[in-house]
């Protein structure tokens, strides 16, 4: 008889951001044997497959003997069901991604990518099922991309106290967070983004709490004025021009889809990074081949952050929505869930950028994603 899988502690719901990754899924799920499913295909087929579980997973913490079992469920929301056109359906695909999550008795559930952004003014999705708690993972994000800044700042010498920054997505859970933690570190905050109103108001709450900022209306503008970018803009697709940003310029793309378009590869182009992303130290394994499909970093057990929260908290038993709502992540919640990932080996990764891992980044361990 075959053995019933364990009970997953933990459940990471999300999507991908190309239709390429979800063809490798589907290949993945196919087997070997069977050819590629052309994309034509994928196009008509893939919006009406349900979300499902399709990765169990076992992630340990480097404190000895501690260990969580976890899945993986895939909304199947495809890159056309981020368009404001199909906003709708792509929200009912999460709520049946969670439900799966909780018919799998996963105590939380951590929401990836464009997922999270369901819980903002949806109370009634935010709680969820009985039995499973919610969190978007954001405040571990943000706290793995600020590490980033200031790691990647340190070794082009930029000085980040002689600095501007420019924030695109600024009114976001995630680029709001970022400016209020590295407001007072930089010389002055750009804030780019999509609503005039919120944004003035979020000016004028840095201002009062003693942070230079400055709204920026053309974000060229701001991208040919900043010496440190961080790219957190809730995109369907790249849209923002790597071109326009000042030579030699620090930029970090942390937005899922991306937000850059590639750029020129000269030797004074801005440096890329992708923030957000953060590295399972204590070993990861899986149950198959596709857990690395979802997440072929050129680094080992590396994941988004917004993922990784939800594993964190699974390690530490604290099963609790730790994010959740809009603007409510402070610079202390911030190095609270870094400290509480670290202490289980849950730590930045490494310098990610298009072109693999930075030169200057320390040598990585070559071992791959485990299988179980």
């Amino acid at each position: 008889m075959r053995r019933a899988p364990p009970r997953p502690e933990f459940a990471l719901v999300g999507h991908q951001e190309s239709w390429s990754k979800l063809g490798d899924i589907v290949a993945a799920l196919r087997g070997a044997s069977l050819p590629p499913v052309p994309e034509e295909d994928l196009r008509a087929i893939l919006p009406w497959i349900p979300p499902r579980t399709v990765v169990r997973s076992r992630v340990a913490s480097t404190q000895p003997g501690r260990a969580v079992e976890g899945i993986y469920v895939e909304t199947f929301i495809t890159p056309d069901e981020l368009s404001a056109r199909s906003f709708h359906r792509a929200i009912e695909k999460v709520r049946e991604a969670i439900a799966c999550a909780a018919r799998e008795g996963a105590r939380i559930a951590a929401l990836g990518g464009f997922t999270s952004i369901v819980l903002e003014g949806r109370p009634e999705v935010a709680e969820g099922p009985p039995g499973i708690t919610l969190t978007t993972g954001n405040t571990l994000t943000a706290a793995f991309i600020v590490r980033g800044i200031e790691t990647a700042a340190a070794r082009l010498g930029i000085d980040l106290a002689a600095a501007d920054l420019l924030v695109v997505g600024a009114t976001g859970d995630i680029g709001s967070a970022c400016a209020r933690y590295l407001g007072r570190r930089v010389r002055r905050v750009l804030l780019a983004a999509r609503g005039a109103e919120r944004l003035s108001r979020d000016e004028k709450a840095l201002r009062e709490g003693g942070v230079a900022a400055r709204v920026v209306r053309d974000v060229r503008e701001g991208l040919a004025a900043a010496d440190v970018v961080i790219c957190a803009a809730s995109l369907a697709s790249p849209a923002l021009d790597l071109g326009a940003c000042r030579p030699g310029a620090l930029v970090c793309d942390a937005g899922y889809p991306k937000n850059l378009r590639p750029g020129s590869a000269s030797s004074n182009a801005p440096r890329v990074f992708w923030g957000g992303l953060g590295q399972a130290k204590g070993g990861w394994q899986a149950d198959g081949t596709l857990l690395e499909t979802l997440y072929s970093f050129r680094a080992a057990r590396v994941a988004h952050g917004c993922l990784l929260e939800g594993i964190v908290l699974a390690l530490a038993r604290r099963f609790e929505p730790f994010s959740m709502g809009r603007g409510n992540i402070t610079p202390e919640r911030m190095d609270e869930i870094a400290t509480l990932a670290a202490s289980h080996g849950i730590m930045p990764a490494p310098l990610l950028g298009p072109d693999g891992v930075w030169p200057e980044a320390e040598a990585q361990e070559p071992a791959e994603v485990g299988q179980a």
